[in-house]
């Protein structure tokens, strides 16, 4: 007898991507129809704009993206003017990527925008489950991490 279907809605992988992808449309796909750039631009962008400057293969890390879509994006940022690179003020021959002035004002524009939309979503838990959610997501990322290097 072939076993029972996966239940997806009782699947904790599914779950987080469903959500995510929720999130992701009433959040940064919100940003990313107001600047124009495509999803994996804005990301870097955002990224960038949260942190500073970084190296491209941090930005990857960071973002959750693979070194061939960070390199596509900031391309593209870098013919838009968004972003500019030049070396690291320890190792010259070290890439880091730096904003532009247009990229700093579209950050400052949009990052209201993203602040309201985390508070939102934020105030629907309380500090207790806010603790504890970023403990599980805490303890998830390392799993994640881990399963990464097995492969």
């Amino acid at each position: 007898m072939p076993d029972p279907p996966l239940d997806l809605y009782q699947h904790l992988p599914f779950q987080i991507g469903r959500l995510t992808n929720l999130i992701r449309q009433v959040t940064s796909d919100v940003y990313v129809r107001q600047s124009g750039l495509s999803a994996r631009e804005w990301r870097v962008l955002a990224m960038l704009g949260c942190r500073g400057a970084m190296m491209p293969a941090q930005v990857a890390t960071e973002c959750g993206m693979d070194r061939a879509t960070i390199t596509r994006a900031t391309g593209k940022l870098e013919k838009l003017g968004y972003i500019f690179t030049g070396g690291d003020k320890t190792d010259k021959r070290r890439k880091v990527l730096y904003l532009t002035d247009k990229a700093v004002a579209i950050c400052e524009k949009i990052r209201p925008l993203m602040e309201a939309r985390g508070q939102e979503f934020e105030q629907v838990l309380t500090k207790t489950e806010l603790k504890y959610y970023y403990q599980i997501m805490a303890k998830l990322q390392k799993k994640a991490n881990q399963m990464m290097t097995e492969l």
